[in-house]
């Protein structure tokens, strides 16, 4: 959206820009053609009658008309550059209106889901509270103090004979232990051992 918005900018700033060229051609254009009237009058008003006087007054008169055409050509170029920044501008603009929708959108989207996502941790923080009343005061401590050294990572499955938590293999005792309904952990690693 900041890209978009960016962009904008520049637009805003080129049209700016154009517009103040076009306005200064026109001025320009505005004063040349001042200028060609006056000659243009001078030079048939009749007050002019020495021929040297009246053949510069003519070549004034051509390179002021001359110098007209150019500035209107100009005029005309800046005002299709105008007009060509006008559509950028406003091109700009829907870019930044459906940026801005989109971002909406998935503004109200991750609204739903984090709503969705809180009400389904306080169904679990409440099943967590449930199943942990069930849990000895001992083992329940072993689990919070392994959930903090080992970032969540806390139970792991014991599969054919390992850990699937460090993959080592586990001992006879260790494999009957697993079996029991107790508590038992894995000796290298140390995570709750559980199985199927």
């Amino acid at each position: 959206m900041k890209e978009t918005a960016a962009t904008l900018d520049q637009a805003h700033q080129w049209l700016a820009q154009m517009e103040k060229a076009q306005r200064s051609a026109e001025a320009e254009s505005e004063d040349t053609g001042a200028k060609r009237r006056e000659v243009e009058a001078e030079l048939y008003n009749g007050k002019v009658t020495n021929i040297k006087e009246l053949g510069s007054l003519q070549e004034e008169f051509e390179q002021i008309k001359s110098k007209l055409k150019q500035v209107d050509d100009r005029v005309l170029e800046v005002m299709g550059e105008v007009d060509v920044a006008n559509k950028s501008l406003i091109s700009q603009e829907q870019k930044l209106k459906d940026v801005e929708t989109q971002w909406r959108l998935e503004q109200d989207s991750l609204a739903g889901e984090s709503s969705i996502l809180q009400a389904a941790i306080t169904q679990l923080d409440k099943k967590r509270g449930t199943l942990a009343a069930e849990i000895t005061p001992a083992s329940l401590k072993v689990y919070e103090e392994l959930r903090n050294i080992m970032q969540g990572k806390v139970v792991a499955k014991m599969e054919q004979g390992k850990c699937r938590g460090c993959r080592l293999s586990l001992s006879v005792h260790e494999l009957k232990r697993v079996r029991s309904p107790n508590m038992v952990q894995c000796s290298s690693c140390h995570r709750i051992l559980y199985m199927d």
